[in-house]
């Protein structure tokens, strides 16, 4: 699998590593850098579900999870852990490709897109390159994904954006009715801001969204 998966995408003008574990694959992200990892949910050793947990306490590397089976759960499991994309086995070599393609394009168009540094209210500061978040002088503690709900919430300040709105633009899918997972993202952004002094920022709008004044 890991061969076809290579040459596949070699054929598409990419340098691929190989690895067998995905304990390999995050000691070797502490070394290198990387565009995109494809990461299969039966991964010996490591579960992929458990090795992608991991690696979004300290890297937002877009991840494309490989799994045989064809079930919502499962997917929707791994995107709340913070994968972009799935593709299911066995795989088809052109779907990949283009799979490939159109996530390494989203990503990079959207971090072609971003400012610099984004401002919000009492002294909120996001900075996009160090992937850090600020409250005056106080750094905030955010997970890969509560740092991109809040630049989303910051890039389209005072428009009110809907759950499935947050979720395509952060998941990759919408909420299909169970918006939990969104919310509980919100409710830990604003306790991580509340302390460290900025309480109060993101203002949800019953039955509607979430947004920042």
């Amino acid at each position: 699998m890991r061969k076809i998966i290579r040459d596949v995408l070699n054929a598409d003008g990419a340098d691929v590593t190989e690895l067998a574990s995905a304990e390999a694959a995050l000691e070797i992200l502490e070394e290198s850098a990387f565009d995109l990892m494809i990461l299969d949910v039966g991964s010996s050793g490591l579960s992929g579900f458990e090795a992608l947990r991991q690696l979004r306490e300290r890297s937002d590397i877009p991840v494309m999870m490989m799994t045989g089976a064809n079930s919502l759960a499962e997917r929707v499991a791994g995107f709340d852990l913070g994968a972009d994309d799935y593709v299911l086995k066995p795989v088809e070599v052109q779907e990949l490709g283009r799979r490939t393609r159109a996530l390494l394009r989203r990503v990079r168009g959207s971090s072609a897109r971003v400012s610099e540094e984004l401002a919000g209210p009492g002294g909120l500061l996001l900075r996009m390159r160090s992937h850090e978040a600020f409250v005056g002088s106080v750094i905030v503690d955010l997970t890969p994904k509560e740092f991109s709900v809040l630049r989303v919430l910051l890039d389209r300040r005072s428009e009110v954006i809907s759950p499935d709105a947050l979720s395509l633009a952060i998941w990759g899918y919408e909420t299909f009715g169970s918006r939990n997972f969104v919310e509980a993202h919100i409710s830990r952004l604003r306790s991580k801001l509340a302390k460290a002094g900025a309480p109060d920022v993101v203002t949800t709008i019953r039955g509607v969204g979430y947004v920042i004044r």
